[in-house]
């Protein structure tokens, strides 16, 4: 699961940078199940629709120059 999540969120980087710019995402089975200002909002998020709470957490920096090495 979570390798092809890794894939999914390089092979997304772009759409979810621009979507989701200067917030924490959680990211189970190729799909956003929490956003949020912080790490602990998108958390909160994540565990209430994924039980197990297994997920990849990840920040987008609002001020980046490179997305998962796209210039």
């Amino acid at each position: 699961m979570m390798d092809a999540d890794f894939t999914w969120l390089t092979d997304h980087s772009i759409e979810i940078y621009k979507k989701y710019a200067g917030k924490w995402i959680a990211v189970r089975d190729e799909e956003i199940v929490g956003v949020g200002e912080t790490a602990t909002e998108a958390a909160r998020q994540a565990d209430e629709r994924v039980p197990d709470g297994e997920y990849i957490l990840e920040a987008l920096d609002a001020n980046t120059d490179v997305i998962y090495g796209m210039a």
